[in-house]
């Protein structure tokens, strides 16, 4: 029983971040009346687009974060399920990293190069 409480509070925990990251976005729907494709609102949707992803990615990462340390704590001295858990732990932040490089690199190249 103990485990379905456990994917309720992640599944949970993962909406909640997912609601607070897509109000951080913004996403504002253009009016199909002034939508003006070639005038450099498509940045606006490629931003908009790269913030929505970045919220789903750390809110998987951040999942996936709880559940390696959740592990690890449980390992009890068991070396392949503490080895499990390190891996995971390592793969969420090599994830929240290259997500946050992609990020970066979109909005750099949205923002100072394609203006």
């Amino acid at each position: 029983m103990k485990k379905n409480e456990l994917i309720i509070f992640i599944f949970c925990l993962t909406i909640s971040f997912c609601a607070i990251n897509i109000a951080n976005a913004q996403w504002a729907l253009p009016n199909p009346a002034t939508f003006n494709l070639p005038g450099g609102s498509i940045n606006q949707m490629i931003q908009n687009l790269t913030n929505w992803l970045l919220g789903i990615v750390t809110a998987v990462c951040v999942v996936f974060l709880i559940w390696g340390g959740i592990n690890y704590v449980s390992s009890s001295g068991d070396t392949e399920k503490a080895q499990t858990a390190k891996r995971v732990i390592k793969y969420a932040l090599m994830g929240a990293i290259i997500a946050g490089v992609a990020y970066a690199l979109v909005n750099v190249i949205f923002s100072k190069i394609l203006i």
